[in-house]
């Protein structure tokens, strides 16, 4: 895909307005281009790692944002048609997004939203469910995640996207879910995680991504689901997409890798209609 579709169908209007203009007035076409062309469309990215793009690539940016997270690739391929203030960071909660929607305004044209996963500490948990010694941490870790699905997280969800939409109120909102961690499989060489973690962690990923969808529909902003473009590149799989078990060390377990920010995410935002109304 050359331009994500809303550009592309800005390109088309410039067009037909060229074709116009040229037999009105025989100018000449790269003058009235020139003069037709629109503006790039103001695009601001909010939201946690997956947002940033940490894990991805190296960066020396204090939020790990970096050219391989999909809101950057978005805007390069838009080739100038787009300009991107990218305000997501690491570690950040629905909480944080509230907060850097201080970024949008009224003329903010495009806004994109992956957060959520970090209200619920899946990591920490994976973290605890791993080790023997902390079983009594995963239990409670669980249990933590079960309640804050059912009652916080819906309602910080919806908080979080309210915001947002009152802040950039001619913004088209596209808010994004996450990948399922583990690829369905019995076996996993490569990851020593025990299958009943594996299974637990695709629950409770599934079970945030249907929050997000629902608090997508509430706020009438469109939600992207990226699971079916990572189908079988999750962890366990031959060609994973995410960054497996030994990223524990440096915080970078269950982030997309280059190549899941590229054929994971950009195709399923690229795709999501931009600027049309939910």
């Amino acid at each position: 895909m050359s331009y994500p579709a809303a550009i592309y169908r800005r390109v088309v209007a410039v067009c037909a307005t060229v074709a116009l203009t040229t037999t009105a007035w025989a100018a000449p076409a790269t003058a009235v281009a020139a003069a037709v062309a629109p503006a790039p469309l103001p695009y601001v990215a909010l939201g946690d790692s997956y947002a940033a793009g940490f894990g991805a690539a190296p960066t020396s940016d204090a939020c790990g944002r970096n050219a391989a997270a999909y809101p950057a690739l978005l805007a390069r391929e838009a080739h100038g048609g787009i300009t991107l203030r990218n305000a997501a960071c690491t570690g950040a909660t629905t909480a944080d997004v509230i907060r850097q929607a201080s970024v949008l305004s009224a003329r903010t044209k495009l806004v994109t939203i992956t957060a959520g996963a970090n209200d619920l500490q899946l990591k920490q948990l994976l973290q605890s469910c791993l080790s023997r010694a902390a079983a009594d941490a995963c239990r409670d870790g669980n249990l933590a995640v079960t309640r804050k699905l059912t009652t916080e997280l819906p309602r910080d969800l919806h908080r979080m996207i309210h915001t947002v939409v009152t802040a950039a109120p001619h913004a088209r909102v596209v808010v994004t879910g996450y990948p399922l961690p583990f690829a369905k499989s019995r076996q996993c060489a490569t990851e020593p995680v025990p299958a009943r973690i594996r299974t637990r962690a695709n629950q409770v990923v599934t079970r945030l991504n249907a929050a997000i969808a629902t608090a997508a529909t509430r706020n009438r902003v469109r939600y992207v689901d990226v699971t079916p473009g990572f189908t079988g590149h999750g962890l366990c799989s031959r060609k994973p997409w995410l960054v497996g078990t030994d990223g524990l060390r440096d915080n970078r377990v269950l982030h997309p890798t280059a190549t899941g920010q590229a054929r994971g995410y950009l195709p399923a935002v690229a795709a999501s209609g931009l600027t049309d109304r939910a």
